[in-house]
């Protein structure tokens, strides 16, 4: 079947690549912070970045600082970076159903420190409520 959930699903379907996505989104961009950051094993981590590099979601650089070896450093690519509104999506409703807000939790806020909602919106973007939508095949 064509269809855009099962493709993507095979792609960011992985908790580590989510968990790298997020990091990319945080700022990091070292394999060392990866590592760090998410507890992961070097073959791991090093398999997961080779897939998101091979799908186009994040582009892999060398960079070389002074009397040290050359490490790869990488970035989301444009399409990677669409991958925000999924990764918000997944966000706002853990936000909302699983997070201990008396303890520190990861939302996206506005240049205002002002937390964001995500919203459906069609094209004349009319805010949508869930049962104004439905799914078709097309």
């Amino acid at each position: 079947m064509n269809c855009p959930i099962q493709l993507t699903s095979h792609i960011i379907g992985d908790k580590w690549i989510l968990l790298i996505l997020r990091e990319l989104f945080l700022g990091n961009t070292k394999f060392d912070e990866f590592e760090r950051n998410l507890a992961i094993s070097k073959s791991v981590l090093t398999t997961k970045l080779k897939l998101l590099v091979e799908f186009k979601l994040i582009i892999k650089t060398d960079y070389k600082e002074e009397k040290k070896r050359t490490r790869s450093k990488y970035q989301l690519s444009k399409i990677g970076s669409e991958l925000l509104f999924i990764m918000g999506a997944v966000m706002e409703w853990g936000n909302t159903n699983l997070v201990n807000k008396e303890e520190t939790y990861l939302k996206i806020i506005d240049k205002s420190d002002t937390p964001v909602k995500l919203v459906f919106a069609n094209q004349d973007n009319d805010i949508l409520a869930l049962d104004d939508l439905s799914f078709e095949l097309s």
